[in-house]
């Protein structure tokens, strides 16, 4: 265990959960009394029901209340996701989308479209750093949609937000590894962070108080967005609906579960269109065959024209799921068996997604990315893991889908992209196992590039008309 400790710490929990899949396999211990598995069927077991209760470890990101994310508690999850369901549902998500298509894609080809006219590359190309701008707009989106509050972080460079979900994430991480933050010498770092955290916490709460101010003098109309379901929302069985506090508490996890992991996935997902040419154009193709070039592509016509371009994305999901840190959980009294082996009630199991992805009885040729294998079986979709199963799912993946189908789609249809000359990871070059090199990663909460400013630099140019 304290190797791991000191993995998290340093950011290389994501590359060793699914470097130790391949090295121990389906089970294998951590510590005195925890064990990893990564079976997918197994998997599947463990985060089915709430008898594998979560780990302790999970109310250190209890920040303001209790939330669907950090609560132990069966009741609570349940109560909260029928509060909070309907905001992402595909009904309220639709009504939505005109805010997710302003903050999201019509955002990236703003900005995109300013750097091609400030650059003027000799051949009409420039430099974007697409892992930065996918950041900056998913932060945009959610801040809209959780907040009703515009903070234009890709127009205008503001980070105030980006800056509070920071230093909550690092604040959380902190509480993890050290018993007490608020202990000397700790302290000393992490004074500020609660500072800027308690700022956070009355933007969220004024946030609330100003809507429902607004709605009580009947100055707005009810906004669609996730505030406003969250405001509205009750348990359908107790009637009971959510406090202030409740409120702020599930923005702050959506703003730090919903915004690293989305734009990560695009992040991944345009690195691995790069290493691997043919699937790059492939996408291109099928884009560019159904679409004009200056209709602006929403999730339903991309859910329903593109079948390329989703399994493109799910592949990019499935290859390096951002979530890929192992999930603690508790084996329950009694007692349970896994692959053979009897595990002692209280024992820790620690579910690795990475490796339930890569899972060699699943999944041909599991470090190959290739998006074919979802055309060809449709059923894989249900078997990337990487918004987690059953009782614990993502509530928000629905809304991630609607960010990442409309931002690659019309990326792909409006720009062609290419690796500048100087860049350190190109298809041709090979790791151990003859696969293209991908670049380096970290993991803090979610897995990213390790130096995003080196590496996820971008050509970008204007798509001729087609």
């Amino acid at each position: 265990m304290i190797g791991v400790k000191i993995d998290a710490a340093l950011g290389n929990l994501g590359e060793r959960t699914e470097n130790d899949y391949y090295k121990y396999g389906d089970i294998y211990r951590i510590g005195p009394k925890s064990v990893v598995i990564s079976n997918p069927s197994d998997v599947r077991r463990v985060l089915g029901t709430h008898r594998f209760r979560k780990s302790r470890i999970y109310q250190n990101f209890a920040v303001v209340d209790d939330t669907t994310f950090s609560t132990l508690s069966a009741e609570l999850t349940h109560t909260r996701r029928k509060q909070v369901g309907p905001a992402f549902t595909h009904g309220h998500l639709a009504a939505m989308e005109p805010t997710i298509l302003e903050c999201g894609i019509k955002s990236i080809m703003e900005r995109w479209d300013y750097e091609l006219a400030k650059q003027q590359g000799p051949d009409g190309s420039a430099v974007v750093n697409y892992a930065h701008h996918f950041l900056c707009c998913t932060f945009d989106v959610i801040s809209a949609l959780g907040y009703g509050q515009r903070f234009h972080a890709l127009r205008d460079n503001n980070t105030r937000i980006m800056d509070w979900v920071q230093d909550t994430t690092l604040l959380c991480s902190l509480r993890v590894i050290f018993k007490n933050v608020n202990a000397f010498p700790i302290s000393l770092y992490t004074r500020k962070l609660i500072q800027s955290i308690d700022e956070f916490i009355a933007f969220g709460n004024n946030a609330t108080d100003q809507r429902r101010e607004q709605l009580r003098k009947g100055l707005i109309e009810k906004p669609k967005d996730i505030l406003q379901a969250l405001i509205d929302s009750e348990d359908p069985d107790s009637k009971i609906k959510m406090t202030r506090s409740q409120i702020t508490a599930e923005n702050i996890v959506f703003l730090v579960a919903g915004t690293d992991t989305t734009a990560l996935t695009l992040t991944w997902t345009i690195h691995y269109l790069m290493l691997y040419p043919r699937v790059y154009k492939k996408a291109v193709d099928e884009v560019r065959s159904k679409f004009a070039h200056d209709h602006l592509i929403t999730y339903a016509e991309g859910k329903a024209q593109l079948p390329y371009v989703e399994a493109v994305i799910y592949e990019a999901l499935r290859i390096r799921a951002v979530s890929g840190t192992a999930l603690p959980r508790v084996v329950p009294e009694g007692g349970a068996t896994f692959q053979g082996y009897f595990l002692p009630g209280g024992t820790q199991i620690n579910v690795n997604i990475a490796g339930a992805n890569h899972h060699h009885g699943t999944w041909d040729n599991p470090r190959l990315f290739r998006p074919e294998r979802f055309i060809e079986d449709a059923a894989a979709k249900h078997k990337v893991l990487s918004f987690s199963s059953g009782v614990r799912i993502c509530p928000g993946r629905n809304l991630a889908h609607y960010e990442m189908m409309t931002i690659v789609a019309n990326l792909l249809k409006n720009y062609d992209l290419s690796l500048p000359p100087n860049a350190l990871f190109m298809p041709g070059k090979q790791d151990a196992d003859g696969y293209p090199q991908t670049m380096p990663c970290s993991h803090n909460l979610s897995v990213g590039p390790k130096f995003p400013e080196r590496d996820c630099q971008i050509l970008i140019k204007k798509a001729a008309d087609y």
